[in-house]
């Protein structure tokens, strides 16, 4: 292997700008890495982001935190590998990781739970670490599975009925508005949460407009109308090449109507032509051991396709 001079430090508030110039040019960079997206939950977590330089020169960074004796792929995103630069060859990834062992043991680490970002969220081929975790025995733990789709080359599903959907939109005016936050809509979110599976969403609402105020580029909310009344609303966020379904619910109302068919035909096959993909959302649980045949064959009606979303454990 070839020698290389690798130093590895703890992120500090004050790197925070060269943090966020660097998501901007690493392969595999997207906005939830930049540290007003991370930071907005700092009081969860123990952050334990690392910074990897090779001859003085950032060439990697790690969203991470700690909890107990494992370093995490920062637990408050969906996903969070190492994000490296162009410069990254295959052998300084695998002496990366060598370093990244060497340096997490002496602070009590005995494993890395590390979260692959998916591949159409790249900006070029990036599967280094993917390799590396083969090469240091690396376990996989979690494989959720996410629809997405081609948006220039899906194909809709003759189940969907588009002419349906036609004779609603005709029938109760169904439209769609972009908003600057979720007030408008976020209870049917809770509400669909709660009765469906017993939960909140993960983002307060004060949190997700607060996200949207500090990405609005990247954050938009929709709201389906029939008539004047709110029958459905979604959050999709934009990154790098890929429209990503963060929220959706309608209401019962709403169901009665085709509104959800009505919002995803808009996300899919009208309002985001100048992105490459759509990603749905992931239809498994329990780590990828259940998978919800019914919600994920409903989703592809719109013409989409399985992809995957990785956890591994590294061993120190």
């Amino acid at each position: 292997m070839q020698n290389f001079n690798i130093t590895i430090k703890r992120y500090n508030p004050s790197d925070s700008s060269v943090w966020d110039t660097f998501v901007d040019k690493a392969k595999n960079g997207t906005f939830l890495f930049k540290r007003a997206y991370m930071d907005y939950h700092a009081h969860r977590f123990e952050d334990f982001s690392l910074m990897i330089l090779e001859k003085n020169k950032l060439i990697a960074i790690l969203p991470a935190n700690r909890k107990e004796k494992t370093l995490y792929s920062h637990q408050g995103l969906t996903y969070g590998s190492l994000l490296i630069s162009t410069e990254v060859s295959q052998s300084l990834m695998l002496a990366i990781f060598d370093e990244l062992k060497l340096f997490l043991k002496p602070f009590g680490f005995e494993k890395i739970y590390y979260k692959l970002v998916p591949a159409i969220y790249h900006k070029l081929p990036c599967e280094e670490d993917l390799y590396a975790l083969f090469r240091h025995n690396a376990k996989l733990v979690v494989r959720n599975c996410s629809t997405a789709f081609c948006i220039q080359k899906s194909k809709i599903s003759p189940k969907l009925r588009l002419s349906r959907i036609s004779n609603y939109v005709e029938k109760y005016n169904l439209r769609y508005e972009r908003h600057p936050n979720v007030d408008a809509f976020w209870f049917i979110i809770q509400e669909n949460l709660m009765q469906k599976y017993g939960v909140s969403p993960v983002h307060s609402q004060t949190e997700i407009n607060l996200l949207q105020s500090s990405f609005p580029q990247n954050i938009q909310a929709i709201t389906v109308y029939a008539d004047d009344k709110i029958v459905a609303g979604g959050v999709v966020y934009l990154v790098n090449e890929v429209a990503h379904l963060q929220y959706a619910s309608v209401s019962p109302e709403g169901e009665k109507i085709y509104a959800g068919e009505f919002l995803y035909n808009l996300f899919i096959h009208k309002l985001f032509l100048d992105y490459r993909y759509f990603d749905f959302g992931i239809s498994t649980e329990k780590g990828g051991k259940f998978l919800n045949e019914g919600l994920i064959a409903y989703k592809e009606k719109f013409g989409g396709h399985t992809i995957v979303y990785d956890h591994y454990e590294i061993p120190l």
